[in-house]
């Protein structure tokens, strides 16, 4: 260890002197999500709930390569994302690590990181190091509450974790923002696992407390920061104790907790989930240098999970023995004892070491001959009837058999009260007996009938309004409630779900206005019941999917007429072409018109949660090819309403007027749909930019 020493100095002063040299412009979270167990585990990722016998220590340096840990791009309120290129493309980091475990149940450790290399293009205020620096210290604790080291199949402890903020104590910060982060981070966590034959387990569950880093222009629409975690870690490995070998697989998985930019979840959602799979091996070298080999991959496009990772580790990790197994408890070593499994007491015959006196096998207090039972004791409860035999509990529910009405069904957390031993019936295991529950066969539900005790409350109608509560159960309140009955829809004499009462022309069709005056009347859309219908077509550059500036206004009454009804949870933005040309071609074409559609809805401030796109081509046609105006009637962008999922209206507006694409009224450009400044929640790709419709080239 001795010699080691030299080097880790060594290491650490060159970090700081090159670390001037280091860009400090960043986000202020690590990006590095891997951080390395202690040094001379069997593990890469996931921590055991046990360490080596008392007065161990051991020291080791891990190297960790990591490819595209940090990207950025768009992704899609379906989840799908579109990778624009990598900030830190590629990555590698050196863990400096020592621990020691004292009085044979507790574990401290110190990891510190060193960023070595780091390569990849700098965007939005994001760069990578351009030389060596040092990343925020680890320092570890861990407690044994039970079991013993390699002696069983289970054993728990309780660990934590703390980091250190280096660049809070220096100003300007010394190191890369992104090396570190700007405040205490934290770690409690579970660690249970245990050693069955060949078999080492492990499995870890704890919250990881970091301060909230923004992360808007990495991932410009759904992830808007980072900050609290959740994180779960499962390993399993083959190991030889006699070779000093073990390999298996291991995963960890991490999700942020906090909410997103509406308030809503995020946890367990792809945008805020980290999944790392790693396949680890690990040797012994004559029992004193231990070498590790890993290599994995990440799921899911978050800051910091690569799309593979290599780690290697050289550690001093003396092997040695812990105390010998004694699984009956006698004192007496499993190696020495002939009955292994029964206490027993010393002789100096081999055969006989370790077992119970040759007279009391079962050590139950009676003798062998008069006992019927020799090799099972009779316990706290023994059988009058039987000498030296317990008294029978077959289902183990503390009700002896004798007593027992049903012996062989365990009676549970609920008893029968007129059948000893005996469970109450609970056929849907609701918590409500059968004798009091109206609904034996249905679950009751997170949402309980207040009318009928053991059903659920329903709602028949399908519009959030529970049916003992619903003044209409078998008809949907619709977009504009009724705020005098419960469950009911507003009166719509015209049906174009703007209610009666603040509808300025309840006679006709219109669309939602700010000015309480016009609000109602007719104008560029209007809202029905399962779609959002235009009055104008939206045109489009030929053949490309740029957006004509003639089109602004009608899109822009698309906006507002979601704004005006935020229950219209989620709309479908669906393109459509006619029949000239290769249906390939067009299927691609009225795809990306959709796309180009979401993006100014986008842009204009409509979340791109309540947004989705599909291009249709020439397959759902509204009028004849065959003729100039049908096919301009079948060049067309639709505003489907997905959720809520309402009954169509009986009597569908018309299509839209027909006009030539190349033709406008109004001057026609190639100019794309841009963002407000400062408004925009989407930044530009390296390639796809998003808040413009790119010109691509066309064949028609």
């Amino acid at each position: 260890m001795r010699k080691l020493l030299p080097a880790i100095a060594l290491l650490w002063t060159t970090a700081v002197s090159a670390s001037a040299s280091a860009q400090t412009a960043g986000p202020g979270f690590q990006v590095n999500r891997y951080e390395p167990t202690a040094a001379g585990e069997w593990s890469l990722l996931v921590e055991h709930p046990w360490y080596s016998s008392t007065r161990y220590f051991a020291a080791g340096v891990t190297l960790n390569y990591a490819h595209n840990p940090l990207t950025y791009g768009l992704r899609f309120a379906d989840g799908s994302f579109v990778r624009g290129g990598a900030v830190i493309g590629n990555q590698l980091i050196g863990h400096i690590d020592v621990a020691g475990s004292f009085l044979d149940r507790v574990l401290l450790s110190l990891s510190m990181p060193l960023t070595m290399y780091e390569s990849g293009e700098s965007q939005y205020g994001v760069s990578p190091a351009s030389g060596a620096a040092v990343g925020d210290p680890r320092i570890g604790a861990r407690v044994r509450l039970f079991g013993q080291p390699y002696q069983g199949p289970a054993s728990l402890s309780l660990g934590v974790d703390v980091w250190i903020p280096i660049n809070t104590f220096a100003s300007p910060p010394p190191f890369p923002a992104q090396t570190g982060e700007s405040g205490v981070r934290a770690l409690p966590k579970l660690i249970a696992g245990g050693l069955w034959k060949s078999l080492m387990w492990s499995l870890t569950a704890g919250f990881y407390w970091r301060p909230n880093a923004s992360l808007s222009k990495l991932q410009p629409v759904n992830s808007n920061s980072i900050g609290a975690e959740v994180q779960f870690g499962a390993a399993v490995a083959y190991a030889n104790r006699s070779l000093g070998l073990a390999v298996g697989p291991e995963v960890l998985v991490s999700s942020v907790v906090a909410a997103d930019s509406a308030g809503g979840s995020r946890a367990f959602k792809p945008d805020s989930m980290g999944i790392e799979l790693l396949l680890g091996a690990h040797y012994s070298l004559a029992k004193t240098m231990q070498i590790s080999l890993g290599g994995g991959t990440t799921f899911f496009q978050v800051p910091g999970a690569p799309d593979f990772r290599f780690l290697t580790r050289l550690a001093y990790a003396p092997f040695r023995d812990a105390k010998a197994p004694d699984a009956d408890g006698d004192g007496i070593p499993d190696h020495s004892d002939a009955c292994p499994s029964e206490a027993g007491v010393a002789s100096k015959d081999p055969k006989k070491h370790g077992c119970p006196l040759p007279n009391d096998r079962d050590r139950d207090g009676v003798i062998d001959p008069d006992d019927l039972c020799v090799d099972v004791p009779a316990g706290k409860n023994p059988d009058p009837e039987r000498r030296g035999c317990p008294l029978g509990d077959k289902d183990g529910d503390g009700v002896l058999d004798p007593q027992d009405l049903c012996p062989t069904e365990a009676a549970g957390k609920v008893p029968d009260p007129k059948r000893l031993g005996c469970p109450a019936g609970d056929a849907d295991s609701d918590g409500v007996l059968d004798p009091e529950d109206l609904c034996p066969s249905e679950p009751v539900g997170k949402v309980p009938d207040p009318n009928r005790k053991g059903c659920p409350d329903k709602d028949s109608d399908g519009d959030g309004v529970f049916d003992s509560q619903d003044q209409c159960k078998d008809v949907h309140a619709g977009l504009m409630p009724d705020p005098m009955k419960a469950g009911c829809p507003s009166p719509d004499r015209d049906g174009d779900s703007i209610a009666d009462p603040v509808d300025a022309c309840p006679d006709k069709k219109g669309a939602p206005s700010a000015d309480p005056k016009k609000n109602g009347c007719p104008g560029l859309v209007v809202v029905e019941s399962g779609q959002i219908v235009i009055l104008k077509q939206v045109f489009f550059a030929t053949g490309k999917d740029t957006i004509l500036k003639v089109s602004y206004p009608v899109l822009d009454a698309v906006v507002m007429a979601l704004k005006a009804f935020p229950d219209i949870k989620r709309v479908r933005v669906e393109g459509h072409t006619d029949n000239q040309g290769k249906a390939d071609y067009n299927t691609s074409l009225s795809d990306r018109r959709a796309k180009s559609v979401m993006a100014y809805l986008i842009v204009k401030g409509i979340e791109a949660r309540r947004l989705d796109s599909q291009g249709f081509g020439p397959s759902k046609p509204i009028a004849d090819n065959k003729t100039v105006k049908g096919r301009a009637l079948n060049r067309r962008v639709d505003f489907v309403i997905v959720e809520p999922n309402l009954p169509m209206a009986k009597a569908p507006l018309p299509p839209p007027p027909v006009q030539d694409e190349a033709k406008p009224k109004a001057p026609v450009g190639k100019a794309p749909v841009k963002a407000p400044v400062g408004k925009a929640p989407v930044k530009p790709a390296a390639k796809a930019p998003v808040g413009k419709a790119p010109a691509k080239p066309a064949a028609k």
